[in-house]
C-alpha cells in the first residue's frame, strides 16, 4: 500500500521549494553579497528536482508498456492489479549531482572564503545527498509519481 497523498504533497513541495531556500543559504555562506551565486544556487536543486521527475517519468514508460501488455494478455480481469511505484526514480541522483556541480563551479569561482575545489566538493556532496533523498522518498512512495 502506498503512503497517503496528504503526506506526499507536502514532501513534493518541500523538496522543490526547500531546495531553493537551502541553496540560497549555502551561497550566502560561501559567496556573500554575490547575486549571481545566490541565483545559481537557488535554481540548482529545483532544477534537479524537475529534471529528476521528468527522467523518472521517461524511465517508467517501458515498464508501463510491459504492464499494459501483461494486462491485455491476461484473460481473467477479476483481479485488480496492485498499485506499484514505477521504476526509474534513481534518475534523481545524477540530475542533482550534475546541477549542483554546475552551480558549485560558478559559486566556487565567486567564493572569497573557500577555494574552488572545496566549494565544488561541497556542492557535489550537497547534490548527492539531495538526489539520494529524493530517490529514497520516491522509491518508498513518499514522493508521488507525476500523473499528468
Amino acid at each position: 500500500m502506498l503512503p497517503s497523498l496528504w503526506l506526499g504533497v507536502p514532501i513534493f513541495f518541500g523538496l522543490f521549494f526547500g531546495g531553493g531556500y537551502v541553496g540560497i543559504l549555502l551561497s550566502r555562506e560561501l559567496a556573500p553579497g554575490s547575486g549571481l551565486a545566490e541565483f545559481v544556487s537557488f535554481l540548482a536543486l529545483p532544477a534537479a528536482f524537475v529534471i529528476g521527475i521528468v527522467a523518472w517519468a521517461g524511465a517508467a514508460i517501458p515498464a508501463a508498456v510491459r504492464r499494459l501488455v501483461r494486462l491485455r494478455r491476461r484473460r481473467d480481469h477479476e483481479e485488480r492489479p496492485k498499485a506499484t511505484i514505477p521504476p526509474g526514480s534513481a534518475a534523481f541522483v545524477p540530475a542533482a549531482l550534475v546541477t549542483c556541480l554546475l552551480a558549485g563551479a560558478i559559486v566556487g569561482a565567486l567564493s572569497p572564503r573557500l577555494g574552488f575545489g572545496w566549494v565544488i566538493s561541497l556542492y557535489a556532496v550537497f547534490g548527492l545527498g539531495y538526489g539520494v533523498a529524493c530517490w529514497r522518498l520516491a522509491r518508498t512512495g513518499y514522493l508521488p509519481f507525476p500523473r499528468e
